[in-house]
């Protein structure tokens, strides 16, 4: 032997050294931290591949939409139908016409007169009852030449009647009956003043002896003249409108569109002379009548 270990060379072999310490383990903090953090990433990744999906298939769709094939295009005669359908399911407005003469109707009278030289009396004009006594308004001219004057009621009821009160110039008079009949219904009366042009003019009278009438249009004038035939002197101060007015309307109601009185109808202007309505009607307002009768309504 030629030496000891201790003097044996190493070559290049690497002199061992101290061992080093293992490493310490990290805390447990870290270690439930980096499993959620773990967790977190798989969840995200799924939610990912479902949005991914959803756009997929909404981009499928919509191409599916774009291939598919249009209708046909429109026509005029489409558009007229669907424009009379929706017409055709548009509720109507109520027509102020009906509830006015529903209001007024049952203070509305017939007036039948009688010449001397008639065997029995004729419808001859109508009236607005003004009071539950029966005191009612009505035209004078309709029914100046009577020998004899009944009044029908709404309900059919008839008495006789006899001129309580009258003025020339505004063609009015004043009926009392004999035998007025029990519950009348006295009309609403208003001021024509609120009047507007335009405003609903609705009529209920007896026109050609036909009891119960109405007929509507609107109010076309203020304070008119009107040369009368049967008369010297002009009527002032009258409410023009075109509702239809006929021998037997006169003495009748011009209500507005609540069935309020606001005139009694006197007159109807036609240029050819013919006793029918041409289209122009004329009525004294309401408050100048019952003033005119001897009564005041407002």
């Amino acid at each position: 032997m030629t030496g000891s270990k201790a003097d044996r060379p190493y070559g290049s072999f690497l002199k061992p050294g101290p061992v080093p310490a293992a490493e310490a383990r990290p805390p447990r903090w870290r270690q439930r931290l980096a499993a959620r953090l773990g967790r977190l990433r798989a969840r995200v990744a799924r939610a990912e591949l479902v949005v991914i999906g959803a756009v997929i298939a909404l981009l499928s769709l919509i191409v599916a939409q774009g291939l598919a094939p249009t209708g046909a295009p429109l026509t005029q005669r489409d558009v007229d139908r669907a424009i009379a359908k929706a017409l055709g399911s548009a509720t109507p407005k109520p027509n102020v016409a009906v509830a006015a003469y529903a209001n007024v109707r049952k203070s509305v009278v017939q007036v039948r007169t009688r010449t001397d030289a008639e065997p029995a009396a004729s419808p001859r004009a109508a009236g607005v009852v003004l009071d539950q006594g029966g005191s009612i308004l009505t035209s004078l001219h309709a029914i100046r030449d009577a020998a004899e004057i009944r009044v029908v009621f709404f309900d059919g009821s008839e008495s006789l009647a006899f001129v309580a009160n009258a003025q020339l110039e505004n063609d009015v008079a004043l009926l009392e009956p004999l035998t007025p009949p029990l519950g009348l219904v006295p009309a609403t009366l208003s001021s024509p003043k609120a009047l507007r042009m335009g405003d609903e003019a609705i009529v209920v009278g007896s026109p050609f002896g036909l009891a119960d009438s109405v007929s509507a249009g609107v109010v076309s004038g203020f304070g008119r003249t009107f040369q009368a035939s049967w008369q010297p002197q002009p009527l002032h101060n009258l409410v023009q409108f075109d509702a239809a007015v006929n021998p037997g309307s006169l003495g009748g109601a011009l209500v507005n569109r609540r069935g309020e009185v606001v005139g009694i109808v006197i007159a109807f202007a036609n240029p050819s002379g013919a006793n029918v309505f041409a289209g122009v009607g004329f009525a004294i307002p309401v408050d100048s009548a019952a003033n005119a009768a001897g009564s005041v309504p407002f």
